[in-house]
């Protein structure tokens, strides 16, 4: 079984055979495919990968750019210093959303179908990776609320836009939602009682088995399942065998980000200098994944992107079997918890 020990922040990062591993990153290609006439949205997007995702789609030409951000303030900085790098204006939008919030998730997509012409590219980054066990505002444990919960809700909120926009399209290039996950969940173990999928939640839920790394790491095989049966789904209603949307999963590799914010102190410190210096790609080296992803064809439909190839996720949980239980289980769990605590959810799910 996975033991990491939450009380010695990036222990799992700083251990030997990692650094091994991680040390001198593959350097990533920079994305040359334009995006002329597209629009994209971005969550996360105010500071680290988002924020540079953002500029670079703004620099290939993309038409409309919507910076989803929690702080609004933080977004307008965000827009004005692409602006001035990119030196490109009335592209750039900053829209509200919270994904501790299901309110603020519906308002936000709403607005989407409402104000948008069309939607090509949602990329969605916004993750947190807590230092400590807190909750949402609907009892779960922070990392799971949005990590998992939230990230599963935006999407199916979205897909509905995003098929429209393929079928009317008429390119026979297909809109794309990338999920930006990570290669750590190859690497879970689980407890035995947690295999219960009916439970599985719950169990992670539980502040007296918290681990910090060991939550980011699940909520990423968590939310590689949600892409998985969503891919399964959008490719199983296409007339012409061929996704309407392309789904797919990203990882930028280990990066320079405000994600590990929340561990602090003169080891935290220390490590992540180190770290900075020897081993993390910098967050515009990690974006150029997320654009790159973005990108792909139907070839990436269901798969996974890292280090500028395609792959299939090699967790044995995550097998392409059509009869994948844990993956049918996770995803009915998540929709049981959605159906249940956002009122707005049956009204997109249905389209899908």
């Amino acid at each position: 079984m996975l033991q990491l020990n939450c009380r010695a922040p990036f222990r799992g990062i700083f251990a030997r055979p990692a650094i091994r591993r991680y040390h001198f990153q593959k350097p990533l290609s920079e994305p040359r495919t334009r995006f002329t006439g597209k629009t994209i949205v971005v969550t996360g997007a105010n500071s680290g990968l988002g924020f540079e995702a953002a500029a670079k789609f703004t620099a290939l030409d993309a038409s409309r750019v919507i910076l989803a951000v929690r702080d609004i303030a933080k977004g307008q900085q965000a827009k004005t210093a692409i602006e001035e790098r990119t030196g490109i204006r009335n592209v750039l939008e900053v829209w509200p959303l919270d994904m501790e919030s299901y309110s603020s998730i519906w308002q936000f997509a709403h607005r989407c179908t409402e104000d948008l012409r069309r939607l090509d590219v949602a990329v969605l980054n916004a993750g947190v990776f807590n230092v400590g066990y807190a909750t949402s505002p609907q009892g779960w444990e922070n990392t799971i609320q949005v990590n998992v919960l939230s990230t599963a809700l935006l999407a199916q909120y979205l897909l509905p836009k995003m098929k429209d926009t393929g079928q009317q399209s008429g390119t026979g290039e297909p809109p794309v939602l990338t999920f930006v996950s990570s290669r750590r969940h190859e690497k879970v173990v689980f407890h035995e009682d947690e295999l219960d999928t009916q439970t599985i939640l719950q169990s992670l839920n539980d502040p007296e088995r918290y681990n910090s790394s060991r939550q980011y790491q699940i909520s990423k095989l968590l939310v590689m399942c949600v892409m998985q049966k969503l891919a399964a789904i959008v490719g199983s209603g296409s007339s012409n065998h061929e996704p309407d949307v392309v789904i797919n999963a990203v990882c930028p590799g280990f990066c320079r980000s405000n994600l590990s914010r929340g561990h602090q102190g003169l080891i935290a410190d220390t490590i992540r200098l180190i770290l900075n210096t020897l081993v993390l790609r910098t967050a515009e080296e990690g974006a150029r994944s997320l654009v790159s992803a973005a990108a792909l064809g139907v070839q990436s439909h269901g798969r996974f992107w890292y280090d500028d190839e395609l792959y299939d996720s090699s967790h044995p949980l995550l097998s392409k079997d059509d009869k994948n239980t844990f993956v049918e289980n996770v995803w009915e769990r998540i929709q049981s918890v959605l159906a249940q605590e956002d009122p707005n959810f049956r009204k997109v799910t249905s389209l899908l």
